[in-house]
């Protein structure tokens, strides 16, 4: 949301991201990048927000995705509101609408600046009522907007959030929004996960897997990366309930730090898939991780043959023999 890009580099970006499809709304304040495994299609398209019907193809359904970055204005919001409840009103399929709201739900959703009235986001709230939305919550920090001053003008919302029907909370019961760490934005980034059990499960395969190439080969790049990630959110939220010009000095450190680690990760993955392409197309994506993959299986020792000519593929067999040979 927002990309504060013009239209033209819509492409470029979609190749450096390693995605098959990129499209913007009328005005390119949303952009929206698609693998090649999602099937979509457009259906409403304003300078306030898109509208797709996208299909799950583990799930074999159909799901509504509206993406959203409303007006500043109040009035000019209205039109927003007028057509999400002109899509709730006969809406079927499990929904879903993110995005920058340019509007808190309530006073304790601000903190700095002028206190907030009720007539100010009264019809937000009706909006989400009527169309029968439910917030999903989050985890992280309770802001996801920093007006970047410090101390007396710092001002922060909650701009940006993700609402469902009830149909898709249905579908996906364990379904998790996290406010990521503000690295080079004044919005947070919004991460949202479907499928908790699975999710943890491919995690879990992944960080074994990525602990072993670190640890063989480059020590412990991810454990780093996941503490200056933890710092950060620290960082964030000492300086949130105190926002002074040291508290912002050390924020701005630590979300430095980061960024340098990010890219070591980057060089890492550079390096691991041994592509001179790498700078102008994917940058790492799951095209990097499967080309290490496909390396290593190759690699592997598939079957051996024994003194009497037979060979042996049964991999308990295959490790005895193994051992016995390099034992000679």
């Amino acid at each position: 949301m927002e990309p504060k890009q013009k239209k033209k580099f819509l492409d470029k970006y979609r190749r450096r991201l390693g995605m098959e499809a990129a499209i913007s709304n009328v005005n390119a304040k949303i952009w929206l990048f698609f693998d090649s495994v999602v099937e979509w299609d457009l259906l409403i398209d304003t300078e306030q927000q898109m509208t797709m019907r996208v299909y799950h193809q583990d799930l074999g359904k159909y799901i509504m995705m509206t993406f959203v970055y409303a007006k500043c204005s109040a009035l000019e919001r209205l039109e927003l509101w007028d057509n999400l409840y002109y899509l709730a009103s006969d809406m079927e399929l499990p929904g879903l609408v993110g995005g920058d709201f340019n509007v808190v739900l309530g006073e304790e959703e601000k903190i700095g600046g002028l206190p907030v009235h009720p007539p100010e986001y009264e019809d937000f709230a009706f909006c989400v009522n009527s169309c029968g939305l439910f917030d999903l919550g989050y985890k992280g920090s309770p802001f996801t907007w920093w007006n970047g001053r410090p101390n007396e003008e710092c001002i922060f919302k909650r701009l940006d959030r993700i609402l469902v029907n009830m149909p898709f909370q249905s579908l996906f019961p364990t379904i998790e929004v996290e406010h990521l760490s503000r690295t080079g934005s004044d919005h947070a980034p919004l991460l949202m996960s479907c499928g908790e059990e699975a999710m943890k499960f491919k995690l879990k395969r992944v960080k074994i897997a990525l602990s072993k190439w670190s640890k063989l080969t480059y020590g412990d790049i991810f454990k780093q990366l996941a503490i200056r990630e933890d710092v950060v959110r620290i960082k964030e939220m000492l300086f949130e309930e105190d926002p002074s010009i040291e508290n912002r000095i050390v924020l701005q450190q630590a979300q430095a730090e980061l960024k340098k680690y990010l890219s070591i990760e980057e060089q890492y993955w550079k390096q691991k898939a041994g592509m001179t392409w790498f700078e102008e197309g994917d940058r790492n994506t799951r095209f990097s991780h499967n080309c290490v993959n496909g390396k290593r299986q190759k690699l592997q020792l598939k079957r051996i043959q024994n003194s009497d000519g037979s060979w042996i593929e049964d991999q308990d067999k295959l490790s005895e023999a193994a051992v016995e040979f390099f034992q000679k």
